[in-house]
């Protein structure tokens, strides 16, 4: 049985995560290369549903996926169509849907290739697949910070979070790797785009509970009571904001079409 590494984050995510996830989801969808209206379209990776909130809104019909069935629960009664499933192995019959977004999913699998000709089998010819991962070259002193921080309150890296990182995240993290990466599972038009998002991160508060919403920190979060993870969290605001500077990740977008 798969563990779900991300159990017990979705508040956190929805709450806190997504002031980052939501502008860079927005951004993603404007670079398809054909409107999304009417047209049926995987959300892989769904998480909490940013991207299929922002698909709805476009008049698309969205179909969420995610591996984590705590996170595809969260607010499940407004949520579209689902199944937890898993990006390599697609519970979809081949062409079956329009087009797909994989929004920061293909940074954690080891066969990149491999998932993203998955994601082509599934969508139908002319169709687009929309992908971004964090860019290899993505620092923040501040976010060092406060990582820093969290760790002087008691925070460790989980081991499966660590694995990633050494694993599968790099493997797509640069323009030159996505673009070879997408080529060689078949797709064509191929672009891509590496470069620095304004995702209005601009205050400590903001960077904190954006960092506290992702789902390496949950099972250390869970230790605290309310009361004295509202007074941690207050803690880590005032341990960067004398150094506070906007928070513009780099992150390395793909737009293809399959053939």
């Amino acid at each position: 049985m798969t563990v779900d590494h991300y159990a017990g984050a979705a508040k956190r995510w929805a709450e806190g995560a997504t002031i980052v996830y939501r502008p860079i989801a927005h951004d993603l969808l404007a670079a398809s290369p054909h409107r999304l209206t009417g047209r049926t379209v995987v959300d892989a990776g769904a998480g909490t549903g940013v991207v299929s909130d922002r698909l709805s809104e476009l008049g698309a019909r969205p179909v969420a996926i995610d591996m984590s069935h705590d996170m595809m629960a969260w607010n499940a009664v407004r949520r579209p169509p689902a199944a937890v499933a898993d990006v390599n192995r697609l519970p979809l019959h081949d062409g079956a849907v329009d087009d797909m977004v994989a929004a920061f999913v293909f940074n954690h699998v080891t066969q990149p290739e491999a998932a993203i000709a998955e994601a082509a089998r599934v969508i139908r010819p002319g169709g687009a697949l929309l992908a971004r991962v964090y860019s290899n070259s993505s620092r923040s002193e501040v976010r060092d910070a406060l990582d820093l921080a969290q760790q002087s309150e008691g925070w460790r890296a989980p081991k499966w979070y660590v694995q990633l990182k050494q694993s599968a995240a790099r493997l797509l993290g640069s323009a030159e790797n996505m673009a070879a990466t997408a080529s060689a599972a078949g797709l064509a038009e191929v672009t891509v785009d590496e470069c620095a998002v304004e995702v209005g991160v601009t205050k400590a508060d903001q960077l904190v509970d954006y960092r506290l919403g992702q789902a390496q920190f949950a099972a250390w979060l869970a230790t605290f009571d309310p009361r004295a993870a509202l007074e941690m969290r207050d803690r880590l605001v005032e341990s960067i904001r004398p150094i506070m500077q906007p928070y513009r990740p780099i992150v390395v977008f793909l737009a293809a079409q399959v053939r």
